[in-house]
């Protein structure tokens, strides 16, 4: 197909008036439910992959009985992950409370250390609805929302939280305002309370839990940590008024010798409670010893949301992939070594993933995956040993413990 191909997808779509008729057929307000298993991995690592398919198979089916005894569908599984749709906010939130407390009776009887729990996100507004899928920023939010939470929470929307907030059903909590990435402006979270302990767990790699300010709350401080090249601890650095930031020869924290980083190179900052974390360009990834570059088609995914098409189906019709990484070298990106994300789920490790390197030995077995929801992509670590690192754009929340590679500086996050 010729490189103008996807444009074109996009005029025919929105100047064929009888398509734009047809498509608007299915356009109407849904909820859109993601859940995630949090703890698979682990139980892949240590029972193998039969039976790690086994539980998440037992999991995801007793989680489906309770979609439909409220209404709901189960649009599809991505890995350990299940989409849902329910036509109704107040049955999707009645659902997650029993998905919650569904998996204590799961886990009941199984050693701690091979308990799972599930973290879940709902949002509220108009898609495309079709017999087999949903498209539109509905999925793209509800998305972004699953990724703010930790295992055993609920977070909803602010439009779900406009639809159930006068029921008297729920204790919902104010989260505060979150910059979810790839969506303009900040959007209010909230907590659905189901009566899970806060102390049995602890934060989420890759997510962030601290919600405003409050009267009885105390407002968080946040600290980075030097680690050293041999791994120990260095010296600590507040974030102080709220902001810091880190270059070669500019900034509060300065390392001269690092040819790696930019005069100015980042910034930390606390907004609403939350550490962000802003560069000025990426997206790089470093897994291992392979830093990657992530490219994507911002024609194809539009030309996907404007003809109700997955991003997977316009790859095929491109003949070429929508998004993709690319090796980068000391000389910059090498074209010639391409990994097409061609499937819904990609995983990453030594030797076991869709995409292997034997002979990477700082690469774990099993290391990263990224997979594929509405319109977006996402990054998830699986407990790798040495870290996964990702050079953002724009400004990115990070949470407590989380390791920023700024230059060649590896930064932890403290409190």
């Amino acid at each position: 197909m010729q490189a103008n191909s996807v444009t074109q997808i996009i005029q025919a779509s929105r100047g064929n008036n009888q398509l734009l008729a047809e498509l608007e057929k299915f356009r109407r307000f849904i909820t859109v439910m993601f859940t995630d298993i949090k703890g698979s991995t682990a139980y892949f690592e240590k029972y193998g992959d039969v039976a790690g398919l086994m539980m998440v198979h037992q999991c995801n089916d007793s989680l489906r009985q309770i979609v439909e005894n409220h209404g709901g569908r189960v649009v599809k599984t991505i890995g350990d992950a299940i989409m849902a749709t329910f036509e109704d906010c107040k049955e999707s939130v009645l659902a997650s409370i029993e998905m919650q407390k569904a998996l204590i009776d799961f886990n009941a009887p199984k050693p701690e250390q091979d308990h799972v729990f599930i973290r879940i996100g709902l949002n509220y507004g108009q898609g495309i609805v079709k017999s087999n899928d949903v498209f539109g920023d509905v999925v793209n939010v509800a998305s972004r929302v699953e990724s703010v939470a930790t295992a055993e929470q609920i977070v909803i929307s602010d439009s779900v939280y406009e639809q159930v907030k006068d029921l008297k059903l729920f204790k919902i909590l104010s989260l505060g305002r979150y910059s979810l990435r790839g969506k303009e402006g900040d959007r209010d979270l909230y907590e659905v309370e189901w009566g899970a302990s806060k102390e049995t767990h602890g934060p989420v790699a890759h997510t962030i839990m601290m919600g405003p300010p409050k009267a009885e709350r105390v407002i968080p401080h946040f600290k980075l940590q030097h680690i050293r090249k041999d791994g120990t601890s260095g010296e600590i650095h507040d974030v102080k008024a709220g902001r810091l930031s880190v270059g070669r020869n500019q900034g509060d924290l300065q390392y001269a010798t690092d040819p790696t980083l930019a005069p100015l190179h980042a910034r930390f900052y606390v907004e609403n409670g939350q550490l962000l974390y802003t560069m000025l360009d990426g997206d790089a990834v470093l897994m291992g010893k392979q830093l990657l570059l992530f490219r994507e088609k911002s024609e194809a995914v539009a030309a996907a949301a404007a003809t109700g098409t997955s991003v997977i189906e316009v790859s095929n019709m491109m003949q070429e992939p929508v998004a993709e990484f690319v090796r980068l070298t000391s000389q910059g990106v090498d074209n010639s070594v391409r990994f097409p994300l061609l499937e819904q789920e990609i995983t990453w490790g030594r030797n076991k993933g869709t995409y292997i390197f034997p002979d990477d030995g700082f690469m774990s077995r099993a290391h990263a995956k990224i997979y594929q929801r509405g319109e977006n992509y996402f990054l998830e670590d699986l407990g790798s040993r040495n870290g996964t690192f990702i050079k953002v754009r724009g400004k990115t929340p990070v949470p407590v413990g989380a390791m920023v590679l700024a230059g060649g500086q590896l930064l932890k996050v403290m409190q």
